[in-house]
């Protein structure tokens, strides 16, 4: 606080001072309760006085706090802080930008205020104020009972409190009562009425005594300020206010009570007297409205000149007519401010925020701290505040909010509002004993059109679905949850159709062309649909079963809906125990690899095998790998099988060099996931290399899926294959995104029919067509042909017919095990089945 000596230096005289008296408190609390740091300097830099928020930004105790203010400014930053410095000294009021580094060397960006201290022509000092500049991004505010938490520490965190019981006549003091008595061992200190008394000072006990025992007859509360004389014989002066508790017959039974040491408060109020001037000259630094009101004759002792700047009106007519401060309350915020006013008459200090009405018709944010003074009635005497323009943080509250909650593309609410939705109405539902449906929707061949058009068209496309979406109907709440992932949530449901009926029109509605720019864009959509409670009392449960009919309705052809049923998660959780079983059959050497034979058409002779693998469950025995493959590939797991059947064909194919057995190439299906990752080639060379085979003795087969995207990775990849020696063959050619340019450029070996081609011909003309055209165009190419699929002689007559190369299928051999294909290895020919 101030310092008595050092204003003796100044040479400001009491007599000067005296007009300030009516003001002090208000000094008072703007110095010593201002969160800003505020301090004096003599003409010499040196400083005289400073408030406690010093110590938070410096780190440093109050006694550490002397000498050359430029001592806690960064280095770089000290030569400006002189040279303002020295024009404040020469009677310039100056702002700027400066760096205070604290104990732990931790750089604090402040705004730094210097105004002189006049004494009619002479120059006695310089007032600083200094403001985290970074404040207005922090946002520490809290809830506001979190804020009332905090206050009510910061405002009894210097005080100690004790504890009567009248009949043991026991008591309790707390720590911080033993150290404001100066009592440095507690241990040998019993607490009680006797020892407390003897350190009251002997000229206020009667008045201490009096007051308590008064308080206990009546069973009132009592407020007492006295002196006393701690252990180490130092007077100090404390505020007591204390209280009793009855019990139903009216009989005090427990007295309990605080101890402020008041001290330092008292010796600074005629200091604070005579500091009016200075804190006049502080406040026209501020932003902020500071105001002192006098409630019992309705007066506005003090309020700064920001209150013209955030209300628009004039300060005089604040003066003269104080009701006009009611008018500036925006009329939403009058109920709240009538809450505030009856905790303010009970005393209560707050902080709180509202809305404020400019003139001009604006509204603004502010927060307001408010303290009343009461008397010794407890009537409220007078108030004292701040008010801050909070308006520019509110608003960046609201964007961070929208942020938070909204998707930035779609502007519709994200998955985290959703979530927060969806038991919002599970809440309402659950009350009404109503239901809502869920509908989880994934659009089609998004993914595609993203990849090959752009993200800037894409994006476009999700915008375009959004508006389609939002214009079916306003009676439902539309969330974008990822990429191209929507949800649809339909209150109140009146029947169980109506969410069918929704979703067909939503796949309706979505099956139209959309356009951007030069594009016509067609996509469609999947929808899972869940019903609360039915399908799920709770969210997750909700979720995860609407997104079960989801992946259904994706796994039957696409663009179409499905209901949730308890059947469809029998079926996820067998699913589910593939997935997890999948990862040790490959340690417990459940997999295995059978062959089947390709064949000359011409001589029937055995070129070549592929490699396919089988699984034998431990528990469900045989698996399909129509069943368990897809598990692996959605899985991300078919990259380990594939690393797995790889490293068997080379060791089998190794085993066989050495037992003298006919080597044919053995093709190994690569899954587009495996194919695209840029260790395959590693992978191939590493076991080539382990089992030190021939690369032709492995041929590597791929689906049209690996050249849809990524093709300049494909191309490395086919690149450093073909170079290694090892073949490759595309499978499935027309199934898919089937196109000519994909066999121009790319370096394949042989090209691979499906057995969807071949199951129809030579009955059906239009397969038929299509085979042949594949043959003749394959070998326009230099490609090498196998048909798969083959199971009759008819379908075999037409491929000799045509030309075709090499077939496999049935009608020579199932898929067998190493140690039958060994014996069709023997042989070298085989014989079709009759």
């Amino acid at each position: 606080m101030l310092v008595s000596d050092k204003y003796n230096e100044l040479n400001i005289g009491r007599n000067k001072l005296e007009g300030a008296r009516e003001n002090q408190e208000i000094y008072h609390l703007f110095f010593q309760k201002h969160q800003d740091v505020v301090f004096v300097l003599d003409t010499e830099a040196n400083i005289l006085e400073f408030n406690d928020s010093i110590l938070k930004y410096t780190g440093y105790s109050k006694a550490e706090v002397t000498g050359p203010f430029d001592q806690f400014v960064a280095a770089d930053f000290q030569e400006e802080a002189r040279q303002k410095f020295a024009l404040a000294v020469t009677g310039e009021t100056v702002s700027y930008d400066v760096v205070f580094v604290s104990r732990t060397g931790e750089r604090v960006d402040l705004r730094m205020t210097h105004s002189p201290i006049l004494d009619g022509d002479n120059i006695l000092g310089v007032f600083g104020t200094a403001r985290d500049a970074t404040e207005f991004t922090l946002f520490k505010e809290k809830l506001s009972q979190t804020q009332k938490d905090l206050d009510f520490v910061q405002v009894v965190g210097n005080v100690g409190n004790w504890d009567y019981e009248v009949k043991s006549q026991e008591a309790h003091w707390s720590e911080q009562l033993y150290r404001i008595y100066g009592v440095e061992d507690p241990e040998n200190i019993t607490p009680s009425l006797e020892n407390y008394l003897s350190m009251v000072h002997p000229e206020d006990r009667n008045e201490f005594m009096e007051t308590c025992m008064s308080a206990y007859q009546t069973g009132t509360a009592f407020s007492i300020e006295y002196r006393i004389i701690r252990r180490d014989g130092i007077e100090r002066i404390v505020h007591e206010q204390g209280n009793t508790i009855v019990d139903e017959n009216g009989v005090v039974t427990r007295m309990i009570g605080t101890v402020h040491d008041i001290t330092e408060y008292r010796r600074t109020e005629a200091m604070l007297e005579q500091s009016e001037a200075h804190a006049q000259m502080i406040f026209k630094n501020l932003n902020e409205i500071v105001w002192s009101i006098d409630i019992q004759n309705k007066k506005v002792l003090f309020c700064s000149e920001e209150f013209e700047v955030l209300c628009g009106y004039k300060l005089e007519d604040l003066i003269k007519s104080p009701l006009l401060w009611d008018e500036t309350i925006y009329h939403e915020d009058a109920k709240k401010i009538q809450s505030i006013i009856s905790e303010i008459r009970k005393g209560n200090e707050i902080f709180e925020q509202y809305r404020l009405l400019h003139s001009c018709g604006d509204i603004k944010w502010v927060d307001v701290k408010a303290i009343p003074t009461c008397d010794s009635e407890g009537n409220l005497v007078r108030l004292d505040g701040i008010m801050r323009d909070i308006t520019d943080k509110k608003k960046s509250e609201e964007t961070l909010h929208k942020a938070a909650f909204q998707d930035y593309l779609t502007q519709l609410p994200n998955r985290r509002r959703f979530e927060e939705y969806i038991e919002e109405q599970i809440d309402f539902h659950r009350e009404k004993d109503e239901s809502f449906a869920l509908l989880y929707m994934d659009l089609d061949r998004f993914k595609f059109i993203n990849d090959r058009l752009g993200h800037f068209v894409g994006d476009e496309l999700l915008k375009q679905v959004t508006e389609r979406l939002k214009n079916r109907s306003e009676n439902q709440f539309t969330a974008r949850l990822s990429g191209d992932e929507f949800a649809i949530c339909l209150p109140r449901l009146k029947t169980m159709d109506q969410p069918v009926n929704v979703a067909k029109e939503i796949i309706d509605i979505l099956e139209k062309p959309f356009h951007y720019g030069d594009y016509d864009l067609f996509i469609s959509t999947s929808i899972g649909i869940g019903v609360f409670p039915k399908d799920g009392e709770d969210g997750d449960s909700l979720v995860k079963n609407a997104d079960t009919a989801l992946s259904y309705a994706k796994g039957n052809g696409k663009n179409t809906y499905q209901v949730y049923t308890r059947e469809m998660n029998q079926e996820s959780y067998r699913k589910y125990c593939l997935e997890r079983d999948m990862r040790k059959a490959v340690r417990q050497d459940e997999f295995r690899v059978h062959f089947q034979p390709k064949v000359n058409v011409k001589n029937e002779e055995i070129i070549g095998a592929e490699a396919l693998l089988r699984w034998e469950h431990e528990e469900w025995g045989n698996i399909s790998p129509a069943e368990f493959i897809p598990i692996a590939e959605d899985s991300g797991f078919i990259t380990e099988i594939g690393i797995w059947v790889l490293q068997d064909v080379c060791r089998q194919q190794k085993e066989w060099s050495e037992r003298g057995f006919p080597i044919v190439p053995v093709c190994i299906n690569i899954s587009p996931q495996h194919f695209l990752k840029k260790d395959v080639v590693e992978a191939v060379q590493s076991n080539i290399t382990q089992y030190d085979i021939e690369p032709s003795w492995i041929e590597l087969e791929i689906t049209e899926t690996s050249l849809i995207h990524y093709s300049e990775v494909v191309q490395k990849t086919m690149t450093s294959l073909n170079e290694m020696g090892v073949k490759i063959s595309l499978d499935d050619f027309g199934t898919g995104y089937s196109a000519l340019s994909q066999l121009q450029n790319f370096k394949f070996d042989t090209l691979k029919i499906d057995q969807s081609f071949i199951k129809n011909v030579p009955v059906k003309s239009e397969d038929s067509v299509i085979t042949k055209s594949l043959i003749e165009m394959a070998h326009g190419l230099g490609l090498d042909v196998v048909a798969e699929g083959v199971e009759s002689k008819e379908q075999l007559e037409f491929l000799y017919q045509n030309h075709c190369d090499h077939v496999q299928g049935y009608i020579y051999s199932r898929p067998v095990p190493g140690v039958e294909f060994e014996k069709l290895m023997v042989k070298r020919y085989i014989q079709k089945s009759q």
